[in-house]
């Protein structure tokens, strides 16, 4: 063998060598992020199975979207997250083995039983659910007919991995640790502020500021009036610009379940959380 394929012949070992030492050292960090056991908060979660609250359940279930990730019959199905494939829970059978607890705690912890962290449960949103819309939650999940067979439990591939080791995924016991709730615009807009902060945070953030490109801070007042606010959370009609489908398709799918009263107070909210906000803004100018 000539010199110089010698030479290529080992900087070609070399590079596999480096790869397959980076692919470990991703996998053990990224391993012992995924294993790692965190305390699990107490649940005060009283479920009582009476039509009412499993009524008020259902309703629940369907504005905050669960069907967007475990499908129209909460059956489960198939995500793509960084090139894993991922299948959330079959809502219809597997919460047979878990407490109320457990539940309480995947939904607003991101905790597992064994205090590991939930991967793709947005209970970083649904923290602000109270005690009693947990029950009321769980009510009507646990009168769910069985249907379909539970699906497979993810195994993260190398980018997923990847990802979680540069914080570009985030396990959800982080995020909710992070997460900051909306700004409080004072007793008159409560009612208003809690819808938004679960109905809205999965798409536009906890505090509602934006999150990225998946959802822009809630500052509707300079461009929505109160009727085109309407026709917006209940029909998906939208008149603001980029892509707007999954607005539509949320509004249209889950939205289109709040009540008019409901849709004011969260127009009433997010206008006095404008006010401050811009008002906030020109203080800081001024000094």
């Amino acid at each position: 063998m000539s010199r110089s394929k010698l030479l290529l012949a080992l900087s070609a070992v070399v590079v596999l060598a480096a790869i397959a030492g980076g692919c470990q050292m991703v996998m053990s960090r990224s391993q012992a992020t995924l294993q790692a056991r965190h305390a699990l908060p107490p649940s005060h979660v009283v479920v009582a199975r009476t039509p009412e609250a499993q009524a008020r359940g259902a309703r629940l279930i369907a504005i905050s979207a669960c069907s967007g990730c475990h499908g129209t019959a909460l059956t489960g199905g198939p995500l793509k997250v960084f090139g894993t494939q991922v299948f959330t829970p079959n809502l219809t059978v597997q919460l047979e083995a878990l407490s109320d607890a457990d539940i309480d705690r995947a939904l607003r912890a991101g905790l597992r039983p064994d205090g590991t962290s939930e991967l793709m449960m947005p209970a970083h949103a649904y923290r602000a659910f109270t005690d009693d819309e947990v029950a009321a939650i769980i009510a009507s999940l646990r009168a769910l007919p069985p249907r379909g067979i539970a699906p497979p439990r993810p195994h993260p591939g190398l980018l997923l991995r990847a990802a979680l080791m540069v914080g570009a995924f985030r396990s959800e016991v982080e995020k909710v640790a992070a997460a900051r709730p909306p700004l409080d615009a004072g007793a008159p807009f409560a009612a208003g502020r809690h819808l938004a902060a679960t109905a809205c945070g999965r798409c536009h953030g906890t505090d509602l500021g934006g999150v990225g490109d998946l959802g822009p801070d809630l500052t509707v007042r300079g461009y929505y009036n109160r009727a085109q606010f309407h026709a917006l959370i209940q029909k998906g009609d939208a008149i603001g610009e980029g892509n707007m489908v999954l607005m539509t398709d949320t509004a249209q799918a889950n939205f289109s379940h709040f009540t008019d009263a409901e849709v004011d107070a969260i127009y009433d909210y997010l206008g006095a959380r404008d006010r401050i906000l811009v008002a906030t803004a020109a203080a800081a100018k001024r000094h």
